[in-house]
């Protein structure tokens, strides 16, 4: 398992917090994510076998959330 953190400035309030990790979840190879909305950072913990980063991230941004 590894684990990737992506800056998200548009996140702003707990719906926002939950449909990402919501989605995110959703994905497969994806063991666990949080979301802190007073960093703005979304960390996840996935696994490489089934899944890289800039999949998490274009599904993120697919949301319609900008990524730093």
């Amino acid at each position: 398992m590894k684990t990737a953190t992506f800056n998200i400035p548009s996140i702003s309030c707990s719906a926002c917090s939950s449909k990402i990790k919501e989605s995110v979840k959703s994905l497969t190879g994806i063991e666990d994510v949080s979301v802190d909305l007073k960093s703005q950072q979304v960390r996840v913990d996935y696994n490489p076998d089934n899944i890289m980063p800039k999949d998490i991230k274009m599904h993120i941004s697919q949301m319609g959330y900008e990524i730093i």
